[in-house]
């Protein structure tokens, strides 16, 4: 996305006027240029709603205190499973089904929509004008031909379909036997009752009586649990799922915001690594370590890198670089060959890296 200088850069060039209250923030311009590029191409037309689906936390920014105390609550939290898909709302109108992800364009501005690759989904829901339900687009099928590409797993999959044209997207839906089903696990507004306010409890009761209105197999409700809930983690991680989600039944649904009362749990796979090298930062960390790279030793002796860490401080990232008598950034020679434990999500099928790496604990001070 755009940087806050580049939007109001934009704005400046076409003359828009942009009132701010407070602190700097990117909304108002993103607001600004959204109804800018909307009108100049439907001026007759309102812009349509932009609603940005609630985000998640992270398990493991967790404490082991707050993790064993979630584990063993009875009835405060939820669970629910993971899906491997793309996060979606699906809105009811009157005017037909949009579907949008919580990507924003940054030619328009505005929210992509994706219904017009998945007209199937857009049936049996006349029951339910005025209704926002939030969900993950899956496929039920690892591989597919998708013309310029075969998928090598369902969320490659699910992309694949999503990016490519309405026809083609509609060929290779019905072709292969895998049209994308929409797993819903939330509900924003119901025929046109607001229910963001509600506690998620309340808001479940909802989505029971509006998914009883459905009449379409490629929508299903998410199941969750209340009791057993590190069980019920532990038997979706070896039945090979991605993971769970983590929720306070009493809270509301903040649209936009990523919120400590919903979080994402998946599988980790761990390493004890050394540090073999580093990459130079990027934008806000020009002239700092952007990432580390950290390595394993073969049965052969032969270095394997194994992931790259970014999540690092400032204060982390200053003590990492060394400037040679040239001038040149480099690392710190105290860093090359530090052991750690590692962590991430699990292995890319290309680098065999493991994806989203992040550092547990160093292991040699």
């Amino acid at each position: 996305m755009k940087t806050l200088a580049e939007l109001q850069a934009e704005c400046a060039a076409l003359g828009i006027t942009v009132e701010t209250n407070g602190r700097p923030s990117k909304d108002p311009y993103t607001a600004a240029l959204r109804e800018y590029h909307w009108r100049k191409d439907h001026p007759d037309k309102p812009l349509p709603e932009q609603f940005k689906p609630m985000l998640l936390s992270d398990w493991d920014d967790l404490t082991l205190d707050q993790a064993q105390e979630l584990e063993q609550d009875c009835h405060a939290w939820i669970v629910e499973p993971k899906e491997n898909g793309v996060r979606s709302l699906l809105h009811v109108e009157g005017g037909g089904v949009r579907i949008t992800s919580r990507c924003v364009s940054e030619t328009t501005y505005r929210l992509s929509e994706l219904q017009h690759n998945l007209s199937h989904l857009m049936k049996g829901l006349d029951r339910l004008k005025g209704t926002i339900l939030d969900g993950e687009l899956v496929c039920p099928v690892a591989t597919v031909d998708a013309g310029s590409s075969v998928t090598a797993n369902p969320l490659q999959t699910t992309m694949a379909i999503l990016a490519t044209s309405p026809e083609n997207a509609q060929r290779v839906q019905e072709g292969q036997n895998c049209r994308l089903r929409f797993h819903i696990f939330d509900i924003l507004r119901r025929t046109g009752t607001e229910l963001v306010a509600l506690p998620l409890i309340e808001r479940q009761a909802h989505l029971v009586q509006a998914f009883r209105a459905i009449d379409n197999p490629c929508l299903e409700q998410v199941p969750s649990f209340v009791v057993g809930k590190a069980d019920v983690h532990r038997h979706i991680i070896e039945a090979g799922g991605e993971g769970t989600v983590w929720k306070k039944a009493d809270q509301p649904y903040e649209p936009g915001r990523r919120v400590k009362h919903w979080i994402k749990r998946k599988r980790v796979v761990e390493a004890e690594a050394f540090v073999t090298g580093f990459k130079p930062g990027r934008n806000g960390h020009t002239r700092l370590v952007g990432a580390l790279e950290f390595s394993v030793q073969g049965s052969d002796g032969v270095t394997i890198p194994v992931a790259w860490v970014s999540n690092w401080t400032d204060q982390e990232r200053q003590a990492m670089i060394h400037i040679d008598p040239t001038g040149k950034i480099v690392l710190n020679p105290a860093y090359l060959g530090r052991r750690a434990l590692i962590f991430g999500q699990d292995h890319s099928a290309k680098s065999r890296r493991i994806r989203h790496a992040r550092i547990r604990r160093w292991l040699d001070r």
